[in-house]
């Protein structure tokens, strides 16, 4: 079994997108560029953070809920779960939805992190159902 160690690090964004289970269409929820960062500590200690890149300061409140809409933000503690997966016990995220416990599936290749969600809905999809999956590289 792999250990959490392999996981344990800085990490920058590079790619966060949906697949559509039925239609297999991918959609780049993101944007093509998103930006963000995911701390690992030894802990187990998991902080998440990312958004589409280029955001503007906010004018009015349907801009600053647009912001909140497309933000990613959450902490809590991983453990590891088989091989090839781990879960996340989130006690606090900018979407109160988020907490509780996340299941991640993940492969590790050289600094190159991808994390899979089960297939699962979201209110941004109505009820289609979908895998998310983010890139991720270890920041030296």
């Amino acid at each position: 079994m792999a250990s959490i160690d392999v996981l344990i690090g800085s990490w920058r964004l590079l790619s966060a997108a949906v697949t559509m289970s039925d239609t297999k269409e991918r959609i780049e929820t993101f944007g093509p560029t998103p930006v963000g960062n995911m701390i690992l500590s030894a802990n187990g200690r998991i902080m998440v953070l990312f958004t589409p890149a280029n955001r503007q300061r906010p004018e009015t409140e349907a801009d600053k809920a647009k912001l909140f809409d497309f933000m990613t933000a959450y902490t809590g503690r991983v453990r590891l779960d088989g091989s090839d997966r781990f879960v996340t016990t989130i006690n606090l995220a900018s979407n109160p939805g988020f907490e509780g416990e996340q299941v991640r599936y993940f492969t590790l290749d050289g600094n190159r992190l991808t994390l899979r969600t089960p297939e699962q809905t979201h209110p941004f999809y109505g009820d289609c159902l979908f895998v998310d999956d983010l890139v991720w590289v270890r920041e030296e």
